[in-house]
C-alpha cells in the first residue's frame, strides 16, 4: 500500500512505483473527466474503471484484493474511506479469476480517507474495502487503474 499527493501532473515522492507513473503519465495526457463510467482498455496490461458511486456504511461493502493486477484508486470528485488490512490476517473465501477478485472477511488494521490529489496504490497483499462514507453518504466519482503485475 502506498498513498501519495498527485498535484499539478506531479507526485511528491522519493521512489515512484511503476504502477505509479504509468498512472501519472497516462493522466498527464488524457482527459479523464470527459469518459464515460465503466472500463477503458489503455492496454493489454493497463485499463481503468470509472466508477459513479455513492458511499456506504461498512456492512454495504465487500473486503476484496487481486493477485494479477495493483490497483491505483484516484478520486474526481468527494471523498471516501477506504479500510486496510494485511491479507494474511483476513480469513479468504472464493477467488473469481476471471475478475481477478479474491473474496475475504475480517476486520481493518486502520483506515485512509482519501481525497482528490491523491494516488492509492493497492498491491496484492493489500485487503481493501472501500467505498465507505466518511460522515454522511455522498455521491463520488473516481477512478480505478489497473495494473498488470
Amino acid at each position: 500500500m502506498e498513498l501519495v499527493e498527485f498535484k499539478n501532473g506531479h507526485v511528491n515522492t522519493v521512489h515512484e512505483h511503476i504502477a505509479i507513473t504509468k498512472v501519472k503519465e497516462f493522466l498527464n495526457n488524457h482527459d479523464i473527466p470527459k469518459d464515460k463510467g465503466g472500463i477503458h482498455k489503455i492496454s493489454t496490461d493497463f485499463f481503468y474503471n470509472i466508477i459513479d458511486m455513492e458511499t456506504t456504511t461498512e456492512e454495504n461493502r465487500p473486503w476484496e484484493s487481486h493477485k494479477e493486477y495493483y490497483d491505483v484508486h484516484y478520486l474526481l470528485n468527494g471523498e471516501e474511506i477506504i479500510l486496510y488490512n494485511f491479507l494474511s490476517q483476513m480469513e479468504l473465501s472464493e477467488y473469481k479469476v476471471d475478475d481477478d477478485w479474491q473474496q475475504m472477511n475480517g476486520t481493518a488494521l486502520f483506515s485512509i480517507k482519501l481525497k482528490k490529489d491523491m494516488l492509492l496504490l493497492l498491491e496484492p497483499n493489500d485487503a481493501h474495502k472501500t467505498g465507505l462514507l466518511v460522515e454522511e453518504p455522498i455521491n463520488i466519482k473516481k477512478v480505478v487503474f489497473k495494473v498488470k503485475i
